[in-house]
């Protein structure tokens, strides 16, 4: 029972209608894992990834509406605000007993808010702020890590992602879209990973720690030795301090555990990317760091 977006669902502006898709294949995904016993940690994460990209979403959409002084604005916020509570409960219902949520309640209520909400609250405001290019333009700049972050380069960035789990990787594929981030190379085992960076290399690597062919240490090892302007960043369901323990000798940039939070990876991509040489990101001049 996934939710297809067609024309009917289109409200003319720009930034809205992209929240709108990521919205919707973040609920297609928890659809695809709900079932799943043993997708438990990627269902974690899609859930916590919906509940940030919905804060985020209201937070654009009611900057647009205030600069275009939308005359529903409260009561828009009071919807969303609702919204929210009520999306965040059902993630916080899934952290303290994931085998208690119920599948067909959770699917049902997420497509119901959320098509509900797109062709109903989201509907009224179209004509008021539709034509305000000024407050449209405005509101879709908002980054996801707040104006005050320092890298802003999300389209320059080569990302690859290691993982043999299909369902977490179209998560992670999603998160980085929305960004802007665009040259995603995505394999599902160690060795082909250094295969792939022999030809095309990338500026930063998510991989995780547990595969078949090759461990964490290992695929670390051997990009430090083919001395590329490349980060690892390692993925885990473990306690990274153990992981810091095993590996702190191989160069790996960063940590992050399992289940992921959207805005903790998006954070550690950027403090990573940070420590990128120039080169590797393809840049002729600074990171952009207003």
């Amino acid at each position: 029972m996934l939710v297809e977006w067609s024309s009917k669902l289109e409200t003319g502006v720009a930034f809205v209608d992209v929240d709108h898709k990521v919205l919707i294949n973040l609920l297609n995904q928890v659809n695809d894992c709900i079932s799943d016993k043993e997708e438990s940690a990627v269902l974690g994460s899609v859930l916590d990834a919906l509940v940030e990209y919905t804060d985020y979403h209201f937070l654009r959409e009611e900057k647009m509406m205030e600069l275009s002084g939308y005359s529903g604005l409260e009561t828009h916020k009071t919807t969303h605000r609702v919204l929210s509570g009520r999306v965040r409960a059902v993630y916080e219902d899934y952290q303290a007993n994931p085998w208690n949520v119920d599948p067909v309640d959770v699917r049902n209520f997420l497509q119901s808010w959320l098509v509900d909400h797109i062709m109903g609250s989201d509907f009224a405001y179209r004509d008021t702020c539709l034509h305000n290019i000024a407050a449209t333009d405005a509101a879709g700049q908002v980054g996801f890590l707040g104006d005050g972050a320092a890298f802003n380069e999300w389209e320059h960035l080569r990302i690859m992602l290691v993982d043999d789990n299909p369902n977490f990787c179209r998560l992670i594929r999603t998160i980085l879209r929305a960004v802007g981030i665009r040259n995603i190379q995505v394999v599902d085992n160690a060795a082909e990973g250094i295969a792939r960076l022999a030809d095309r290399p990338a500026d930063v690597v998510l991989c995780d720690w547990v595969m078949d062919d090759m461990n964490g240490t290992e695929f670390a090892s051997r990009v430090g030795e083919m001395q590329l302007p490349t980060r690892v960043v390692m993925l885990t369901g473990y306690s990274t301090d153990v992981l810091k323990e095993r590996s702190s000798d191989l160069g790996v940039a960063d940590y992050l555990e399992k289940p992921i939070k959207a805005r903790a990876l998006l954070e550690t991509i950027s403090r990573v990317a940070m420590a990128v040489p120039l080169a590797g990101l393809g840049l002729s001049s600074g990171f952009g760091l207003g």
